[in-house]
């Protein structure tokens, strides 16, 4: 497996763009990366020597050093969507948030590491009790709001916030069941949103006659600016062509 190529994260931003991200995420030249496998975590790519500042504990031990997960190849049942990564457009935000460091990607990762994903109507109704580490504090750092990001082929980019923490006197950061949960149910408002809306490619129609949230499963979420998300998905059907640069 090549991490450029069978990556979700190479299938969603294409492979030049995801080694830009690889790059600014891990503060190294992406050409050099050396991903090393897991037995215990078949099909996820993991990096050792971690240099990120917002890097979380470690995923496991690999020949006794840690390991954090970066990328999981992917799953042999439909097109994974393409987007552009999300950037500010105002040229100072995009150079003040450029330089901001960027949290690990999350995957959503079922207990027994073999399988990743969940459908979009499972975790939007809170069914994400399978999930590694559901019940644990959702891996997001310090935040209490973040804008989910959608750049959907032949849609305008499209955005909403979710809240991030509970509603106790300590406002703590919600936990990991929670947090898939509430970025499912933001994936299907962009459904809801755009349901009936032309879009420039008809491969990629949103809505009936298209595709619509049931086809969707979410494979994880990728920071990609100051608060700023987006979340890998995959279809359960091949789109055709599909293209990677939206």
């Amino acid at each position: 497996m090549d991490l450029r190529i069978d990556g979700n994260i190479a299938q969603t931003f294409g492979p030049e763009n995801a080694a830009e991200y690889f790059s600014r995420l891990l503060r190294v030249n992406a050409g050099s990366l050396q991903p090393v496998g897991s037995q215990e975590w078949p099909n996820a790519f993991f990096i050792t020597g971690l240099a990120a500042q917002n890097a979380p504990p470690p995923s496991v031990h690999i020949n006794g050093q840690p390991a954090w997960l970066l990328d999981y190849a992917i799953r042999q049942v439909g097109t994974v969507v393409p987007q552009r990564i999300w950037s500010a457009q105002n040229p100072y935000d995009a150079q003040r948030y450029g330089i901001v460091p960027l949290n690990m990607p999350i995957f959503f990762v079922h207990k027994y590491r073999v399988n990743v994903g969940l459908p979009q109507p499972t975790a939007a109704g809170g069914d994400c009790s399978m999930l590694l580490g559901a019940d644990a504090v959702a891996p997001i750092g310090d935040c209490s709001t973040m804008f989910i990001r959608i750049n959907w082929p032949g849609y305008r980019d499209w955005h909403t916030q979710i809240m991030t923490r509970d509603q106790t006197s300590a406002r703590s950061t919600i936990t990991f069941d929670k947090f898939v949960k509430r970025v499912a149910s933001a994936v299907g408002r962009f459904f809801d949103e755009f349901q009936g809306v032309q879009g420039q490619f008809p491969n990629w129609q949103v809505g009936t006659g298209g595709i619509t949230k049931e086809q969707v499963t979410l494979i994880g979420i990728i920071h990609v600016s100051q608060g700023s998300w987006q979340p890998i998905l995959q279809l359960d059907h091949y789109v055709m062509p599909r293209s990677i640069n939206p």
